[in-house]
């Protein structure tokens, strides 16, 4: 860092000083952090595991795979995936598994052992002369039992006896009381500490010797003749019984660090032969005891480096090499023997970066094993020799060196890191000399494009050129002279990802959508012939054989270039459903992915397949495409969202951890529920054949991936998957004999059996036994004869309801409509012999004058034709079973008429007959009367039918009546309504003719008056005449059209010869109105006509017209126009105003009033509307008169 410092300080000092000075200070931003790679990564177990921290005092592994974990005053046991927790009484040190995986734990006054029957601990009560003292650590010699260490010495446990005796007899004998806290052993060897001395004792040889005790607190065994001691005061000595010497025991202060002057051991775990792990006080250690040195450790725990040196007291390896630590937060774990996927996150190294630097885009190594990080904030330099990070963030809104953050393109070509940013053009930087150029460009186009270009990736060619691609060009920078040129081709215009080049110098070029093929020389060969289904091509990799492998959304194939074309195969079909962003192949045809799911491997050859997910240290923010790099070491990278994974294929153990499958438990019942031992075969009630069923496969990777399947024999061989479920239920199984299996795997394909299956037999209840099935085979034969006869019936009777319901539904639908009570009783007659099957239906209906009944209708030989009856009979009220019923008004039903003296033959004896009155309000209307030859033949079905058959006629025979009697009385007014409107129009118009001749009369007596005789004459001539055409009309309530247009001449003759030629008329008739035949109303237009002239015309100064046109606009419906061009109705209003005559012209009023006569008689739209006509200015041009005529034709 010094160096770096040093080489810009000398060249800052030569120039001026200033601004630029401090610029150039500010050119790198180099920060520095340890780098060198984790020598181990953690997976910790804590509270979201079910596990507490802080208070655990130690761990192991038990025979099965389970974790046990061992708290002051409970203990858990954990298989990756669940947590158990167990209270037990008192307070605990010592956890321990014996050779028959019995799992201990001791305090200082109880010992308890895990009961697998029990499922819980069970405790074992010491010697009576022993209670008193304390009790220590337990351990097991070879070929015996567990045993304990107390106080007052050595105890051994007997299984049968559950009890533990006095067992190692030491001789000498030595005083008590032993120390319960000091104490280690070593297969046949033990440590102890007795008085001031520690003692070893060879169990087998009975050999004892001693070294002085520097008062110490804990003791660990490396081996039969040496022990790491620690003190109560921080300190750690080794013992050496070998060479009777007492040594200090401490690493060298480089590797304790500064501030750890003491060595405090707190356990050890041999790991290796010789080699062993030893957590302190100053750090968690690696020791060698072949040549005595410690190393400390570097542990990361999700790419975080541990830096806590307090970190783990109490340390354990199991047989697999798997390391548990007991830590401040919690259970920790490592693999010693395997090296496992490492991950590093930068960011956590130096957290004032931002969080960009994590995203690692690509990765180089230099000619010096340096490492080159492109970022999403800069790029970043692992010096390997220094071991240090070198951060290189971006100078915004500088120009001369790298401003914009995002880089994704970065190759190194032993001269300059060439870095392809997101934005603000390509840059050459001198990792020599931390200097920053641009590359020359061949045009001014091209440094403009280029400089604003987002730049996805640069690929070096075998020609030691580079290909860059951009999102709008695809660019070559000439390996020699750094020349920058643009490279035209149809893949430069389709927004190029990536390139790849084999041996045949042949170049593939993915873009968004497609593949491209160029030669060496980059002359564009062809498009690859692939559907938008595979757009856009994600990563790729070229194989030893020149063929490109590729990921796209279909799956994962491979192109090969061969005679001009382009050929696309499928690789396998196992990544199908995960989405690669990187591909890498070793050179024995491994093949490397990355995907969101994690990092696979893949083994073509065998198909294996392997994930590598979150729980082996990936991490889980995903990758970046076509993002890896293989170093000189052979350490294989992939960079991601959130920093970057390493691995080094060749030494990865892909041996998943051997999976121990166990039934945990089988029970029944629910809360009395029962548990069966799974070690001998079970025997179930019938009413407890309910069963649930636990089984557990401990594995710590990733719980989430173990997979469970089952058989159970005796009811199905084939095999049942539940997936991550390690429950199952069975609810109802059958009596008989039962395997079941259980089998665990992680891939689907490599399945672990449970260490024994589980038998059991379910007992036969007395209802399935022969007697008993017989029995209730006899019982149910006869129940269910019963039940085919009752059902039968049943059916019988339903069948009859519906015939019944339909013959009643078909009468009903039949009376619908507008019928007469004869043809209601004619179709009930003919209905019943054709619906019901009977030989004769008579129906007779009351009378009530005479008391008789009549017959009324018939169908059967009685009936000579439609609505006609053969010599009809009557029959008196009471008289034969008719009359009868008649009478009393109830049904009769005859099964055998010879027996029945009431029987009246009428045209040939039948032997049933039924009557059934029909009856409205208790009044007897009629009876309806059927016959049948065969005896017995009415039932109760008939005469059901029968009687609401008769209902129906009875209302039907009211409301026909109801009906005819109302029709007879809207006729009657109808009458009456047409003779007041008759009076009512002759009453109008013999008021209209008195109004018009006293108007003419007064005419003529002025012309009289004026002693204008001619005009006189001719006036009275035209009224003559006029008169004599009203008077002939007056009777009648229509008149020809043609006869109403000659009064209505004549009367306008009048007026004009009245009113001295002021006006002139014209009368138009359509062609389509046939005047002689058209009959109108008389005198209906004369009024409008009359008040045209007088109102209109008469104050008009100039002379006026007056026009008349008839149409028809419906054949019913005559329009008659009066138009006048007069002086309008606000004028003439104006006028009357001024006079005394200002109310309604009665003629109009008359004429408005028989219209609307009309309109009820004819029920038209007689009517009359009244326009006023303006001029295109606005002023008044005179008044239209629109009558619509109701006419006869």
């Amino acid at each position: 860092m010094e160096v770096i410092r040093s080489i810009f300080w000398s060249r800052i000092t030569n120039r001026s000083a200033g601004p630029a000075g401090l610029l150039l200070l500010l050119w790198i931003w180099v920060g520095t952090a340890r780098a060198q790679l984790p020598d181990y990564h953690l997976q910790l177990f804590d509270y979201s595991s079910g596990i507490r921290p802080g208070t655990i005092r130690s761990v192991i592994r038990d025979n099965k795979g389970f974790l046990w974990i061992l708290h002051f005053r409970s203990v858990q046991r954990f298989d990756g995936r669940k947590v158990i927790n167990f209270r037990v009484k008192g307070t605990f040190t010592h956890l321990f598994c014996d050779r028959s995986n019995r799992v201990w734990i001791s305090g200082t006054d109880r010992v308890y052992f895990y009961d697998e029957h029990l499922r819980d601990f069970t405790e074992v009560t010491p010697p009576a002369k022993d209670s008193a003292g304390m009790l220590g650590d337990l351990f097991q010699l070879p070929d015996q039992e567990v045993s304990l260490q107390t106080s007052s010495g050595f105890l051994e446990f007997q299984p049968d006896t559950r009890r533990f005796v006095p067992s190692i007899r030491i001789t000498p004998p030595l005083p008590r009381p032993f120390s319960a806290r000091v104490f280690a052993a070593c297969r046949h060897t033990l440590f102890f500490r007795n008085r001031a001395w520690i003692y070893r004792y060879d169990t087998r040889e009975g050999r004892l010797d001693s070294l002085p005790d520097r008062n110490l607190q804990a003791i660990f065994a490396l081996n039969a003749d040496s022990l790491l001691a620690a003190t109560w005061n921080n300190n750690s000595f080794w013992y050496d019984f070998k060479t009777r010497t007492i040594a200090t025991a401490s690493p060298p202060r480089s590797e304790k660090g500064p501030y750890s002057p003491s060595f405090s051991v707190r356990g050890l775990t041999e790991f290796e032969p010789g080699k062993f792990f030893v957590p302190a006080r100053e750090g968690i250690f690696e020791y060698d005891n072949s040549t005595h040195a410690f190393r400390r450790l570097k542990f990361f725990l999700d790419g975080r480096a541990i830096t806590t040196n307090d970190y783990a007291n109490s340390i354990f390896t199991d047989p697999e090499g798997i390391v548990w630590m007991a830590t401040i937060d919690g259970v920790a774990r490592f693999a010693s023997r395997q090296s496992p996927i490492g991950l590093i996150r930068i960011r956590q190294l130096n957290d004032g970066l931002s969080t960009g630097i994590d995203n690692i885009r690509k990765m180089v190594e230099d000619e010096h094993g340096n490492l080159w990080l492109a970022t999403g904030a800069g790029f970043v330099c692992w010096k390997k020799d220094k071991d240090d990070w070198l951060f290189f963030l971006p100078s915004h809104n500088q120009e001369d060196r790298l401003s914009h953050p995002s880089i994704r393109g970065l190759v190194y070509d032993g001269r300059y890191l060439i870095l392809g940013p997101t934005d603000l053009g390509v840059w050459l930087f001198d990792p020599r000399t931390y200097q920053y150029k641009r590359p020359s460009f061949d045009s001014p186009v091209t440094r403009k494009l280029s400089l604003g270009d987002f730049i996805d990736d640069i690929v070096t060619l075998r020609s030691g050129d580079h290909l860059i691609m951009g999102r709008d060009a695809l660019y070559l920078l000439d390996g020699k002279t750094y020349a920058l040129k643009l490279v035209e081709n149809p893949a430069s215009r389709e927004n190029t990802n990536s390139a790849y080049q084999g041996a045949d110098g042949i170049i593939w070029l993915t873009t968004m959508t497609g593949l491209h093929c160029l030669d060496a020389n980059l002359n564009y060969l062809l498009k690859a012939p692939l559907g938008p289904e595979f757009h856009p091509i994600i990563c790729g990799f070229v194989l030893p054989d020149n063929r490109l492998l590729f990921s796209s959304p279909k799956g994962v194939f491979t192109a090969r270039y061969r005679d001009g074309n382009v050929t696309v195969e499928k690789f396998t079909d196992v990544f199908d459903d995960s989405f690669l962003i990187t591909l890498y192949v070793e050179d024995n045809g491994i093949v490397w992915a990355t995907s969101d799911d994690g990092i696979y491997r893949l083994d073509p050859a065998t198909s294996e397949l392997n994930l590598f997910d979150n729980s082996d240290n990936v991490q889980g923010y995903g990758f970046n495409g076509n993002n890896w790099m293989r170093t000189r070491e052979g350490v294989l990278f992939f960079g991601g969202l959130n920093g970057m994974n390493y691995l080094r294929p060749e030494k990865l153990d892909l041996r998943n951890e051997a999976l121990k499958v166990y039934i945990e438990e089988v029970r029944s019942g629910n809360n009395d529920a029962v548990r069966y031992p799974v070690d001998r075969q079970a025997v179930l009630d019938f009413a407890r054949r309910g069963l649930e069923i636990s089984f557990v496969a401990p594995y710590f990777n990733n719980a989430e991936k173990v997979r469970y399947r089952y058989r159970l024999t005796g009811l199905d061989d084939e095999w049942k998957y539940t997936d991550n479920n390690n429950l199952i239920r069975f609810s109802s199984l059958p009596p008989g004999d039962y395997r079941l299996q259980v089998e665990a795997g992680i891939n689907n394909v490599d399945w672990a059996a449970a260490d024994r299956d589980f038998s059991f037999r379910i007992k036969r209840p007395f209802w399935m036994t022969w007697w008993f099935v017989t029995a209730a085979i006899c019982l149910i034969a006869g129940g269910l004869g019963l039940f085919i006869r009752n059902r039968n019936r049943k059916i019988e009777e339903q069948q009859e309801a519906l015939e019944a319901e339909q013959a009643i539904n078909y009468f009903t639908s039949s009376m619908d409509g507008e019928q007469s009570v004869d043809e209601v009783l004619w179709g009930v007659a003919r209905d019943c012999i054709g619906r019901l099957n009977f030989e004769d239906c008579v129906i007779y209906l009351m009378d009530d004058e005479r008391n008789l009944l009549v017959q009324k209708a018939a169908f059967g030989p009685k009936s000579a034709g439609e609505f006609e009856i053969e010599e009809p009979l009557s029959i008196p009220v009471g008289k034969g079973i008719v009359g009868s019923a008649a009478a009393t008004g109830r049904p009769e039903v005859i099964a055998d008429t010879s027996k029945d003296p009431r029987y009246i033959l009428d045209d040939k004896r039948r032997l049933s007959e039924i009557s059934v009155p029909i009856l409205s309000d208790g009044r007897v209307l009629g009876v309806i009367d059927c016959e049948h030859s065969k005896k017995a033949f009415f039932t109760q079905k008939h005469l059901s039918i029968l009687t609401t058959i008769a209902s129906l006629c009875a209302g039907k025979m009211v409301k026909a009546t109801a009906e005819a009697e109302k029709r007879k009385a809207e006729k009657i007014l109808m009458d009456t309504r047409q003779k007041m409107a008759d009076v009512e129009m002759q009453a109008l118009r013999a008021q209209m003719n008195p109004h018009f001749i006293f108007n003419c009369l007064n005419s003529i007596n002025r012309y009289i008056v004026k002693s204008d005789q001619a005009t006189a004459s001719l006036y009275l001539t035209r009224f003559a005449k006029l008169i004599r055409l009203i008077l002939d009309n007056s009777n009648s309530k229509a008149v020809t059209l043609s006869n109403e247009m000659e009064a209505l001449r004549l009367y306008i003759e009048m007026e004009s010869i009245r009113f001295e030629k002021q006006f002139t008329y014209s009368i138009e008739v359509d062609e389509s109105v046939l005047a002689d035949n058209v009959f109108v109303p008389p005198l209906i237009i004369q009024p409008y006509v009359e008040n045209a002239i007088w109102h209109g015309l008469l104050h008009k100064e100039s002379a006026g017209h007056l026009t008349i046109r008839l149409f028809l606009q419906t054949e019913d419906l005559l329009i008659c126009e009066i138009q006048d061009d007069g002086v309008g109705r606000e004028k003439a209003r104006e006028l009357r105003s001024k006079s005394a005559a200002t109310k309604k012209s009665l003629g109009m009023q008359l004429t408005e009033d028989r219209l609307a006569l009309l309109n009820k008689q004819a029920q038209m739209e007689a009517s009359v509307a009244v326009e006023d006509l303006k001029t295109s200015d606005g002023r008044p041009a005179g008044t239209r008169v629109i009558l619509k005529i109701p006419i006869d034709s």
